[in-house]
This record gives C-alpha cells, sequence and structure tokens, in this order.
C-alpha cells in the first residue's frame, strides 16, 4: 500500500519524484518520452503563437507570459523540449523557472513564474497519483541551500514562500522544505556503519551546495537534526555556469568572436551577450530584439571573415540558443566517459562540428572550480572539523575533472560519487516519511 507522501527533487536542469510503496522507496515515472523516465526536465513550451515575440521590452514580455499561460497548451519533458526545437518561433520555451524564484522581478513576472511552479508540481502530483492510484496530500520539497538570487537571505525567503503557496494551490495540505545536500546526507546515511563527519557536495544545474554533518545510524530516525549539522553553504553556480564557459571559451570563434572588421576593429563582445544565457530571460529576449538583429547584420558586413557572424545570425533569427546549449551540455557529458568528444552543430550548419577534448574542458573551468573551493573551505572553517568522507552528487559530480579536483585538494579523505539524480529525492523521501508515517521504523533507500 502506498503512503500519502512523497519526496520532491524540484532541479534546475530535472525534477524526480520518490513515494513509499510497501515500506519501500520508489520512483515515480514522471516522463515517458525520456530515456530515463524517473526525471524530467526543469522546463515548461508554452505552445501558443507569441505575437511580439522578438520584442525585448520588459512589459512586453511579462504581458506575453501570462496572455500564454492563460490561453496556450502547455507541454512538458521531453515533449515540450522536442515541440520547441521545432517550432521555436510558435511559442516560448522557459528554461529552469527554479532559477527566477528568487529574483529581484517585478511583482506581475514573479506572479507568472508562480503560475509556472503550480503547472510543475501539479503535473508532478498528478503522474504520482496516477502510478499510486491515492490522493496525495503531503510533499518535502528539496530546496538549494541559497536559491539563483542577488538578494540573500530575502530571496530565499521569497523562493520558498512561492514554492508553498505553488504547492499549496496544487493541493499539497503538508508540505516540509529540506536543503538538497542535506537530503541527499539523509540518502547516505543508510549505509553508514559508523558516526561520521561527512561533507556532502551536491554540484547541481544552477546551484551548488555544501553541508558538513555528523552521519549516524543512532541519530537518522530524528527530525531535529540540528546539533549533527555543522555548517552549510551554497552559492549560485552550477551545470549551467560550466556549459556557458565552455560555450564562451571553445566555442564561440565558430560564430565570430575574436573577428575583426576590414578595417581591423575587433569585434565587439556585446554582440555576443545573451547568446548562451538560457537561464536570463532578459538577457536571451535582447539577444532576440531587432536591435541586435541588425548590430549583427551590420557586422556581418564590415567584417573580414562574415561566415562566423552569418552562423551567429542563424541562431539569432531561428532562436536556436536553447538548441545550441543542450548540444554543448551533451558533449560536457560525453567527455565524462570520453577524453574527446565532436560537438555536431549540424542544425546551424549541415557540415559544422567541432573536437573538443576533456583537457579543453579543463581549461574553462579553472574559475568555476575556485569558486567551488572557496565554498567548501568556508564550509569546513565554520564547522572546525575535518571531514572523515566525501559525499558528491548532483549533475556536474559526475565530471572527472571534479572529482579529480577533489582528490588533489583531499587526497587524504575517501570521496564517495552518489546517483546524481536520486540520492536528494530518496533523501527528501525519508524526511517525509519521519515526519508524516507515524513510524518510526527505518527506511533502507
Amino acid at each position: 500500500m502506498p503512503s500519502d507522501f512523497i519526496g520532491i527533487d524540484f532541479g534546475t536542469s530535472n525534477c524526480a519524484v520518490a513515494a513509499l510503496v510497501n515500506d519501500q522507496p520508489t520512483l515515480i515515472v514522471v516522463d515517458e518520452n525520456s530515456d530515463n523516465p524517473y526525471k524530467i526536465r526543469s522546463a515548461i513550451y508554452l505552445a501558443h503563437d507569441e505575437s511580439g515575440a522578438d520584442s525585448h521590452d520588459a512589459k512586453a514580455n511579462e504581458q506575453t507570459l501570462n496572455e500564454m499561460l492563460a490561453a496556450g497548451e502547455i507541454l512538458f519533458g521531453e515533449q515540450g523540449f522536442n515541440a520547441f526545437l521545432q517550432t521555436p518561433h510558435e511559442g516560448r520555451y522557459v528554461n529552469s523557472p527554479k532559477n527566477f524564484l528568487g529574483a529581484k522581478i517585478p511583482k506581475r513576472l514573479l506572479d507568472s513564474f508562480e503560475t509556472l511552479v503550480v503547472r510543475f508540481l501539479s503535473y508532478l502530483k498528478k503522474y504520482a497519483e496516477k502510478q499510486l492510484d491515492i490522493n496525495i496530500n503531503k510533499a518535502v520539497i528539496a530546496r538549494p541551500v541559497n536559491y539563483h538570487s542577488t538578494m540573500g537571505e530575502l530571496g530565499n525567503k521569497q523562493a520558498e514562500a512561492l514554492m508553498l503557496r505553488a504547492a499549496n494551490k496544487v493541493g499539497f495540505v503538508d508540505v516540509e522544505f529540506i536543503h538538497e545536500p542535506l537530503a541527499a546526507a539523509y540518502h547516505f546515511e543508510q549505509k553508514i556503519q559508523k558516526p561520521t563527519q561527512a561533507m556532502v557536495v551536491d554540484l547541481g544545474g544552477g546551484t551548488s551546495d555544501v553541508t558538513f554533518c555528523l552521519l549516524s545510524q543512532e541519530n537518522a530516525e530524528k527530525l531535529d537534526r540540528d546539533e549533527d549539522i555543522h555548517s552549510t553553504q551554497g552559492i549560485r553556480q552550477g551545470g549551467i555556469v560550466c556549459d556557458k564557459l565552455l560555450a564562451s571559451g571553445i566555442v564561440s570563434p565558430l560564430f565570430g568572436r575574436g573577428g575583426r572588421t576590414d578595417n581591423g576593429k575587433a569585434i565587439p563582445n556585446m554582440l555576443f551577450s545573451g547568446v548562451y544565457d538560457i537561464d536570463n530571460i532578459p538577457l536571451m529576449s535582447d539577444f532576440y530584439s531587432p536591435t541586435r538583429s541588425k548590430s549583427i547584420a551590420e557586422y556581418i558586413y564590415q567584417c573580414q571573415d562574415p561566415l562566423p557572424l552569418m552562423r551567429l545570425q542563424r541562431v539569432q533569427k531561428q532562436r536556436l540558443t536553447h538548441q545550441l546549449m543542450h548540444a554543448i551540455e551533451l558533449s560536457k557529458i560525453n567527455l565524462s566517459d570520453k577524453q574527446q568528444t565532436q560537438l555536431s552543430l549540424s542544425f546551424i550548419e549541415s557540415t559544422l562540428h567541432l573536437d573538443i577534448e576533456r583537457e579543453h574542458v579543463a581549461e574553462t573551468m579553472d574559475n568555476w572550480l575556485d569558486k567551488m573551493f572557496v565554498m567548501i573551505d568556508d564550509t569546513i572553517k565554520q564547522a572546525q572539523k575535518t571531514p572523515e568522507i566525501i559525499y558528491l552528487t548532483g549533475g556536474m559530480g559526475l565530471s572527472p575533472l571534479v572529482q579529480q579536483a577533489l582528490t588533489q585538494r583531499f587526497p587524504d579523505v575517501d570521496i564517495s560519487v552518489a546517483d546524481a539524480f536520486s540520492s536528494v529525492v530518496f533523501g527528501a523521501l525519508l524526511k517525509a516519511k519521519r515526519l508524516f508515517s507515524g513510524t518510526s521504523q527505518g527506511v533502507a533507500i
């Protein structure tokens, strides 16, 4: 018999849901069109004719989004992504709504993102109820230590309040939150044989978080674990930032960056602003604007080699930013298992491709890794303890470059790499069980 509560990992790149069935943790199928049906892209495609789509006026974009939410068909996961790739001009693709929940944006636009979250949570809830054949009214939702925000703790409070309102609107009566690295820690704790000082490093798509805590079987069933949590830190940096660094550092020359005009002047960097920023709607809207289109056309006429800028023009006119970044992300993922891969950009130009080596990615990641280690060092300093084990989770945790960097920094500490897409949601489910089931029996997850 399934329980009436679930754990939700509402991630920047992917979402997942887990439930307790016959006292066993079970992942919910959330996207039947995906290679991995137990995770779904954190994105929504509003399939509706978008009048004024090229406008970069903020109020026009807000109005359009509101109208499309009210009148347009909403597609999720792979179905939405594939529809967007086929008809990018006929709708709006909103990537990672989570990235905007803590942002300092007008209330009208924030209300639109709340509606997006309502739709997404409703989708996840319906899939769980359909699979479990039971009404679900309780949930624990995993959240980052710090949301993607420039407002600090105020942004965190705004985002969590929005998530709570959205969850209540779709029928979750009891809702609790858990920091993503702590959720992963609860999952890891199931395998702990003795009390261990653990540092959990969760490197997601939009944020990176660390929790330093004491894990033990003795305290595993306690709801109040404040005494066991030594420190937590989080930064607004994840896999999307890494993708953008790779694009800017390695791929951008294919589109004219570094080129020169006939009179020897450098092509200005402002021409490329927004082309990789799938997590920044204002920048991406500006890239698609008529003003940018005019600027690109002018530099095509002026430059020594017009072909690269003609590719940029094609990306701009055909609204291929998401498709470009998706291809770059896949290449980065392929380099987890290979030393070299080929980035195919045939959707821009039939024979366009780029051979990328793992060491090329390493060259672009120095700044990314520096910020990760500042976060880790601050966590250790605050904890005033040395980790006995490091648990690594999240999509970027699968990167051999990240694993190698951590091993070099902590040569005497065991590093364990978790399932990047289930440890957080299973940890959220564990907290849900402890909160809502009324039992004290352990669950092996």
